[in-house]
């Protein structure tokens, strides 16, 4: 009685697909009926008849199947903003693309899977937590919860949801006594982290809303601050204090030093097809994933592409007159030699206004010696990548689409790198 029960809902008024149904019925009963009658009658006006008649079933048995598909779809999201295309394109196109882990935090992590979810939904970012400025400073120092706000960045980033609500989670408060400087994002982790009573599961929750494209992991669960070791021997603690200094940093740590990494984020470097590093600020954004012994020896252990994506521009109190090769130097001192086997370095020419107004903040480009990192056995990828739209940093998809080629490149042969 229950199947017969289904099968009446179908017929109920309102629904809007009993007319496609219809149509598609008729359109599969005249390609029948033109099709069996059509060898019988050898007449020209019977003939053309019937081959009418099957081109009509042609047309409605297709406008019938298409229109039907089309009203599921608006009962099931009725504010799509995809055509039907679109969709079947991101699920099936996409999902076949390389795993990508990506590995920063800051804005330059966000930047690039803007671009890379162009490519493939097989994306995992992994977040560095030693954010202690602005909103998630304060959240962090007030409610003890990890810093949401790498995290929130990387979520829109990826987000497949209205264009509305990722205004939304972006969304920062002007006024009002505790909440000025907050953004809507950062709450609202915080508060599902509150509710589920776990951090993990906030983001998990955080990404469901924002129907986001891959996965946004943290590096870590555990409360970890930055430690600067200055090259005049004194020290400083807190990722926003250390570039206070403007002294040139020998040596960046955790504390506490020995940390936890995310199994979630381990597990997803074993088994990443391509793993990329930055861009990022190379001290507070880059580095602290990388200090994290367990995701240090994950990315030395995998025998695949691994690209550092060097930055565009040097940032005062960090890497003050730094070049190319002094970023990635950096880098593996503080890590491995096998921590990357590619570097990619913007060759674009920057526009002087830019220029200008970024060296009023000390702010320069970074030379691309590019030499001395192919000397170090590196594979040296250089393109102009760089956006020129009021920020001097890397084009989302521009990079993206570099970084792909060299994959796709790299899959069909352009294996040892260090022999280039």
């Amino acid at each position: 009685m229950a199947k017969y029960t289904k099968f009446i809902k179908w017929l109920y008024p309102g629904l809007r697909i009993k007319r496609w149904i219809v149509l598609l019925v008729v359109g599969i009963g005249l390609i029948l009926t033109s099709s069996i009658y059509f060898s019988y009658f050898h007449y020209f006006w019977w003939r053309l008849f019937y081959f009418i008649l099957f081109i009509l079933g042609i047309i409605f048995f297709i406008s019938g199947t298409y229109l039907l598909i089309q009203s599921f779809l608006r009962a099931i999201f009725p504010h799509r903003e995809k055509e039907l295309i679109d969709i079947i394109y991101e699920k099936r196109y996409l999902s076949r693309g390389p795993k990508i882990v990506a590995i920063g935090g800051g804005t330059g992590l966000s930047t690039i899977l803007e671009g890379l979810k162009e490519f493939t939904s097989n994306i995992t970012a992994i977040v560095a937590v030693t954010d202690e400025g602005g909103s998630s400073g304060r959240l962090r120092k007030e409610l003890g919860i990890l810093p949401p706000g790498d995290i929130r960045n990387c979520l829109v980033a990826l987000a497949e949801a209205p264009q509305l609500m990722r205004d939304l989670f972006q969304y920062r408060f002007k006024e009002g006594d505790g909440i000025k400087g907050h953004s809507f994002g950062n709450l609202l982790i915080t508060a599902l982290a509150e509710v589920t009573g776990s951090f993990q599961e906030a983001i998990e929750e955080s990404s469901k809303v924002l129907a986001i494209r891959g996965k946004v992991l943290p590096a870590s669960l555990e409360k970890i601050r930055l430690k600067a070791e200055y090259i005049d021997g004194t020290t400083k603690e807190g990722e926003d204090e250390i570039p206070k200094e403007r002294k040139p940093i020998k040596r960046l740590t955790l504390v506490p030093s020995s940390v936890k990494a995310f199994p979630q984020a381990v597990e997803a470097i074993k088994e990443a097809d391509l793993i990329i590093l930055g861009p990022g600020s190379l001290f507070t954004s880059v580095l602290p994933n990388l200090l994290i012994e367990e995701i240090k020896e994950a990315i030395i252990s995998r025998d695949i592409l691994k690209i550092y994506i060097c930055n565009v521009m040097t940032q005062h109190g960090e890497t003050d007159n730094f070049t190319a090769f002094d970023h990635v130097v950096t880098v593996i001192n503080h890590t491995d030699k096998e921590i990357m086997n590619a570097c990619l370095v913007n060759c674009g020419s920057l526009p002087q206004d830019l220029l200008i107004k970024y060296a009023q903040e000390k702010s320069f480009p970074v030379i691309p010696d590019t030499y001395k990192i192919k000397e170090k056995g590196i594979f040296v990828i250089e393109k102009d990548i760089v956006s020129h739209h009021n920020y001097l940093r890397h084009d989302p998809y521009k990079t993206a689409r570099c970084i792909i080629e060299f994959y796709n490149n790299y899959k069909k042969g352009w294996r040892g790198l260090r022999k280039k």
